[in-house]
């Protein structure tokens, strides 16, 4: 484990988690906002596509930028899980809510590779 201690370990992989949950939580921030402005605006169906998208990939990069900080070598794949974490507790979140984990395959994917190119630059970026 590159020379580290199980204790060290656990508290980088504490770290990421923290971060993901991190970006979790200021999805929902963004989430509240947004849906104020898709209420009081005249928004289209293709805007709201869009910022789901621009939300995920703030939040993520913000999450990687977290994560990053707290660890000093590979802070680009530190970042990267934290964007793939992110995905797939919302996955988590669907199968808890009664649906399935994966809808449309292709549509999943995309999303973790935006989630996770965000969370990466976030780290490479701290």
């Amino acid at each position: 484990m590159d020379g580290i201690s199980y204790k060290k370990w656990m508290e980088r992989a504490a770290g990421l988690f923290l971060s993901a949950l991190i970006a979790v939580l200021l999805t929902m921030l963004f989430l509240a906002v947004f849906a104020f402005v898709m209420l009081k605006g005249n928004l289209s169906a293709s805007v709201e596509k869009i910022g789901l998208i621009v939300m995920s990939v703030m939040a993520c990069f913000v999450g990687g930028f977290l994560c990053g900080k707290k660890n000093i070598k590979k802070r680009y794949l530190w970042g990267l899980g934290v964007g793939v974490l992110y995905c797939l507790f919302f996955g988590v979140i669907r199968v808890g809510m009664g649906q399935a984990f994966v809808t449309d395959t292709t549509a999943f994917f995309t999303m973790m590779l935006y989630c996770a190119a965000g969370g990466m630059l976030g780290g490479m970026l701290s």
